[in-house]
């Protein structure tokens, strides 16, 4: 639990954007930093278990087991994301994208984890100690990146163009047909015309559809992300409302808040992982919907010419 907030003039001021320093003449915001150093640490983080997991000189068996258990960690939840979520929906497809959907995990859940850490309140101290001139400069340092939209849209951005890249390369021109339960063509050459404006809504549902299905992608990782700040505020504010009607109840207040924050920020450390995952599973379940259907097909096509003529 961050206690700093206990001596911060605006309690929501930790879940707000800050800008930091300028760079080319744009300032660069304390959640942009935190997504760069996000995708640093993902970058850093698999070179090394990627080095730890490369055969090896030994012999036999041991020279293919993956080395350090923080390399077999990583390695075992590339695993359960591949065989448990990405293949059950994706199918022979899984193999060809899943280095899409590792990506996006893992960058989302450093993104998370890295906004339990109060890195503003310790740069603050370090400063401190070192005689900064303005050491209240550095509290702002730190947060959660996934708690604005300006990173979470970016993101949905790119599923969406997931989506239609891997529709149209794995389907073709059947990608569209997803967009038309009706199909246009016999109706526009046919007798049935009147069915035409309904058979046209139902093509602009289908793809406000699609949009909507991204943008709920971006809106429940902001919102479930800045909630937890928000409410651990609040509960904060409780300590101020209380010590101003007696010290005794301030403090008595304080103690029952002070262990409510600490299991809400348990439960928010836990949260945090499971947005990770949710915004992944959703991902591959929209890519899966114009994708391995199509790839379904040609499986069972194959599977037909394969048999042996009785």
């Amino acid at each position: 639990m961050n206690l700093s907030l206990l001596a911060a003039a605006d309690l929501t001021s930790h879940v707000k954007p800050h800008t930091l320093f300028e760079v080319f003449g744009f300032g660069v915001s304390n959640l942009q930093l935190m997504a760069l150093v996000a995708a640093t640490l993902v970058l850093v983080t698999f070179l090394y278990v990627s080095g730890r997991a490369r055969p090896g000189t030994e012999p036999g068996v041991e020279g293919h087991v993956t080395k350090g258990r923080l390399a077999q960690l990583f390695e075992t939840i590339c695993q359960f994301l591949r065989d448990e979520v990405a293949r059950p929906n994706l199918g022979g497809l899984t193999d060809k994208y899943i280095y899409y959907i590792w990506t996006v995990f893992f960058f989302v859940l450093f993104c998370n984890v890295l906004g339990m850490i109060p890195f503003g309140p310790l740069c603050q101290t370090v400063a401190s100690l070192f005689g900064a001139e303005h050491p209240s400069h550095y509290s702002h340092w730190g947060g959660t990146a996934t708690s604005t939209l300006t990173l979470n849209a970016p993101l949905a951005l790119c599923s969406f163009i997931a989506i239609v890249a891997i529709g149209i390369k794995e389907g073709g021109k059947h990608f569209f047909a997803h967009f038309a339960p009706v199909p246009l063509w016999p109706i526009m050459t046919g007798s049935q015309v009147a069915m035409l404006p309904i058979a046209l809504m139902l093509v602009f549902l289908e793809i406000l559809g699609l949009l909507i299905k991204c943008c709920v992608l971006a809106m429940r990782l902001f919102g479930t992300m800045l909630a937890g700040h928000l409410v651990l505020a609040a509960l904060m504010l409780l300590i101020f409302t209380a010590g101003a009607t007696s010290a005794a109840l301030g403090y008595g207040v304080g103690v029952v808040v002070i262990l409510a924050g600490t299991a809400l920020s348990l439960l928010e450390l836990f949260i945090a992982m499971l947005q990770a995952f949710i915004f992944t599973f959703l991902t591959v379940l929209f890519i899966s919907s114009g994708a391995a259907h199509h790839d379904e097909e040609h499986g069972h096509e194959a599977e037909g010419h394969a048999q042996p003529a009785h």
